[in-house]
């Protein structure tokens, strides 16, 4: 890096994201609305792509050739990203004090995909490519390395380089150890604490040191009746209305044959929500709609012409609406793994 690379970058942390943000698109940087960068943010990057109401938290470090950021991506406070390339999909977030960087090689680079969460504490070594596919969480004092090294590979001792691929849906609770050329397929539940130095197949729950399989072909998986699963959002719905009154939100409530309707209030976060059962009826009087049966694309129209936030708990899909509760109901569920992508959006 150039003196004068260093020098810009070390002044612009210290400017309000107001300030620094019209100067890095001057200078070239595709940044979109409702995006900051926080008070002592460092980005020492060459290349810049970031999407709409992403958030870069004060005193994070941020050293790469490109870094492509998709929408509502928030790199939380203490962070050091120190790589040759990044990317991370909508709404990801890496929180506090995660460290990513290592050796470097022309490969290096960490490819993230959406909806995936990396909590505190993480070291990610991308000396060889890593990949981490969508709706992943890797749980706090997770370390990722793709080489392993020291004493002389002349004298005999092992060395390893090699790529570690994590594939949608897997969960890695605390303090998992992943060494290099493994790749964890999609949904597989890994045992807190595990050291995995060999691929684990998809849908499979595995534990130990080294990491044993415990069970294959998704038979830890419990399948829940339809109803069971009405029962289940039906009380992740009673929670989430007990934890906004917890947060001073004042919730009047009406039940009924089809759904559920509530009046929020205060918190600055007024909103009409709505769930139905079967199909939307009365959506016309609610700001934020949760709706058990699929929404139909002529329902999904009239919704978003009224500015009506609404998710879709058949596909999975959402749509934010004019209201910030849409964004809380979102969050909710994420709660309990229930997560949207947003409509219209891609990946």
């Amino acid at each position: 890096m150039s003196l004068f690379k260093l020098i810009e970058a070390l002044l612009l942390a210290g400017l309000p994201s107001f300030i620094k943000l019209p100067y890095l698109r001057m200078r070239g940087a595709k940044i979109g609305k409702g995006t900051r960068v926080s008070f002592l943010s460092i980005l020492f990057v060459d290349e810049i792509e970031i999407g709409d109401d992403c958030r870069i938290w004060p005193a994070t470090i941020v050293h790469c050739r490109k870094l492509k950021l998709g929408n509502r991506v928030e790199i939380r406070a203490l962070t050091v990203i120190d790589t040759v390339n990044v990317q991370i999909g909508h709404d990801s977030i890496v929180m506090e004090q995660v460290v990513v960087g290592g050796m470097k090689s022309p490969r290096s680079s960490l490819v993230i995909g959406a909806r995936v969460k990396i909590f505190p504490y993480c070291f990610i070594n991308p000396t060889e490519p890593i990949v981490i596919e969508d709706e992943v969480g890797v749980g706090g004092s997770n370390y990722l390395f793709t080489h392993g090294s020291w004493p002389s590979a002349l004298d005999g001792y092992p060395i390893a380089f090699g790529p570690i691929t994590i594939r949608k849906g897997v969960w890695l609770p605390w303090r998992v150890f992943i060494l290099p050329n493994v790749e964890v397929g999609e949904h597989c539940t890994i045992g807190a604490g595990s050291v995995i130095n060999r691929s684990v197949p998809a849908y499979s729950l595995a534990a130990g040191s080294p990491a044993k399989v415990l069970s294959a072909d998704g038979a830890y998986i419990k399948p829940k009746t339809h109803d069971q699963q009405l029962e289940y959002v039906e009380q992740i719905i009673r929670e989430m209305l007990e934890f906004m009154e917890f947060e001073g939100a004042v919730v009047d409530r009406r039940d009924s044959p089809g759904g559920l309707f509530v009046q929020l209030r205060g918190k600055g976060r007024a909103a009409d929500f709505l769930y139905c059962r079967d199909v939307v009826v009365g959506s016309e009087e609610a700001d934020v709609l949760v709706s058990w049966s699929q929404i139909s694309d002529s329902a999904r129209e009239n919704l978003i012409r009224r500015g009506t936030g609404w998710l879709d708990l058949a596909s999975r899909q959402c749509f934010f609406g004019g209201n910030k509760r849409t964004h809380d109901v979102r969050a909710f569920f994420g709660r309990f793994g229930v997560r949207f992508s947003v409509w219209g959006e891609e990946s």
